[in-house]
């Protein structure tokens, strides 16, 4: 079965900017968006249908987007050497996707990728495929990650 990259591009446009967007800087993602794009053309060949497309597109693009992380340096303190710690800036309440993206910037690569599949609309199953986690530990990151969103930004409001 042949794929157009083109077409998948097009269907998955919005997706893959919002993914490349949450693991890259504003000066960077469109790189990353780049590194995507190649590497679903360099694997498309390989997609071998057992999954849905759309669920091999958010693996291909979840995982470049894990490995840009790791090959990223860690953030300096400028004329400490001590790793940068993101602390939480006053974030009026009402405004909730600056709420959100505060909260996406706090979390770990895999549990930023776990949320935002989550929000991207994959169903549990589909995000466990996706990033290599049994559906189980899909749940349990989630019910976590619900927990800590109510007490670091519900009850300390």
């Amino acid at each position: 079965m042949t794929h157009d990259l083109q077409q998948i591009l097009i269907d998955n446009a919005a997706s893959l900017e919002r993914i490349a967007r949450r693991y890259a800087g504003p000066n960077d993602w469109q790189d990353l968006l780049q590194e995507i794009t190649v590497n679903l053309w360099r694997g498309l060949d390989r997609f071998e249908g057992r999954s849905a497309l759309s669920t091999w597109v958010y693996r291909v693009a979840v995982n470049t987007a894990l490995s840009h992380v790791r090959k990223k340096p860690l953030p300096v303190l400028a004329g400490s050497g001590e790793l940068a710690e993101k602390r939480p800036t006053a974030i009026h309440p009402g405004d909730q996707l600056a709420v959100l993206e505060q909260f996406l910037e706090s979390l770990d690569p895999v549990n930023r990728a776990v949320l935002l599949l989550d929000l991207e609309g994959l169903h549990r199953d589909e995000v466990a495929d996706v990033l290599g986690l049994s559906p189980g530990a899909v749940a349990v990151r989630m019910t976590r990650l619900k927990e800590r969103f109510t007490r670091e930004f519900l009850e300390a409001a």
